[in-house]
């Protein structure tokens, strides 16, 4: 405030007021700022005020993405060379910790310049491919005089983009060596806490080996199961997805979730399962229905009808969770490492029910039905 007003720290005083909550910084708190501006510009005492819509059209949004994917497997299957590349806006033109004018639409409206970008990602796991290769590339900052759109934080920062796009690779590298899911992905893992962790997850799921995808694709609604594995910050999170399809209909229910999650030291485990429960609710809502919707003038997608999410009829039937207990060892956080899997484990899960790939979110009714018209 105090910089955007070019005033001493001193001179500005905030008084609390308690609001709703958000996961990350995607309620940044312009309208303070909005209102201090006004009022030094008309010398008067200005309230700001907005509705819902005017929150989710100026808010910050999670950061659009693009991920490429090539590899080369010998005679045997065997992967021999890996190559995959995320471009995206960078995570965060808002930062965790720091308020900054020039993340405002304040500081926009008066001409600040905008931040540098920070940074993006690469898939987090621990294959032991031969000459593997991973990288990131960040396209400059959303806020610019051009567009007041922003990104930033929206919970586990562009994890879920990244592993969507690397999972599903991991997933037809499988395919293409005649292997099944689990069985190519514990053949590479080097880690043996992931190892154990995909293991554990695959077990309680009673996965049955075999390659995807399944070969009884016949039927109105067709049924698929998907994995998916990665880490975050030491935390190491499998995920097996049970879907079903209605071909006529588009319609995806994740119906079953089985989760192996392994974050050291586990201090409260009833609140932990209640936290990865939480995880895969919201992940199945933004694989399944969240997207952001524009046109060349503003965000169209300002309420619960153009941006719907997950519903209780759409809810799982089941969600199991297997907690992998280490007390030698710090714990290291579950608010955000399930998330990160559940759009590459549905992905997968559907690849299994049809035998078609869906490479972009959400997995919405008439990308199945127009995925499947193609196929």
């Amino acid at each position: 405030m105090a910089r955007l007003l070019d005033v001493p720290p001193e001179k500005v005083r905030a008084i609390w007021v308690t609001g709703p909550g958000s996961y990350g910084r995607n309620d940044a708190g312009d309208a303070a700022l909005d209102a201090a501006l006004l009022s030094k510009l008309t010398g008067r005492p200005v309230r700001v005020q907005g509705m819902r819509n005017d929150g989710i059209a100026w808010d910050p949004k999670g950061p659009a993405s693009v991920h490429r994917g090539r590899a080369a497997l010998d005679a045997s299957g065997k992967v021999i060379g890996y190559e995959f590349v995320s471009k995206g806006f960078s995570r965060r033109n808002i930062d965790t910790n720091e308020s900054d004018p020039r993340d405002s639409l304040a500081g926009m409206a008066i001409g600040l310049p905008p931040k540098p970008s920070l940074d993006f990602g690469v898939p987090a796991e621990s294959y032991g491919f031969d000459n593997k290769l991973l990288a990131w590339e960040v396209i400059p900052p959303l806020l610019e005089a051009s567009s007041p759109l922003r990104s930033s934080h929206l919970r586990d920062p562009v994890g879920p983009q990244i592993q969507f796009g690397s999972e599903q690779f991991i997933d037809e590298l499988a395919a293409a060596a005649g292997e099944d899911p689990v069985a190519f992905r514990l053949k590479y893992v080097t880690a043996p806490r992931d190892a154990a962790v995909i293991k554990a997850a695959a077990e309680k799921a009673g996965w049955q080996p075999r390659q995807a995808p399944r070969a009884d694709r016949s039927g109105d609604t067709l049924s698929g199961r998907g994995i998916a594995y990665a880490q975050r910050n030491g935390t190491i999170v499998a995920v097996v997805a049970e879907i079903e399809v209605e071909r006529k209909s588009g319609r995806i229910w994740g119906k079953k979730f089985t989760v192996a999650h392994d974050c050291g030291l586990v201090i409260n485990p009833e609140g932990l399962r209640y936290t990865i429960e939480g995880n895969v609710v919201q992940g199945l809502s933004r694989t399944l229905f969240e997207e952001v919707r524009f046109d060349r003038e503003k965000v169209t997608s300002v309420d619960w009808l153009s941006y719907p999410i997950l519903e209780i009829r759409d809810a799982p039937e089941t969600i199991e969770v297997v907690l992998i207990n280490h007390p030698e060892l710090a714990p290291t956080g579950a608010g955000e490492p399930s998330i990160r899997v559940i759009p590459a484990a549905v992905a997968n899960a559907f690849f299994d029910a049809t035998g078609v790939r869906l490479r972009r979110v959400p997995l919405t009714p008439e990308r199945v039905k127009a995925a499947l018209a193609r196929a």
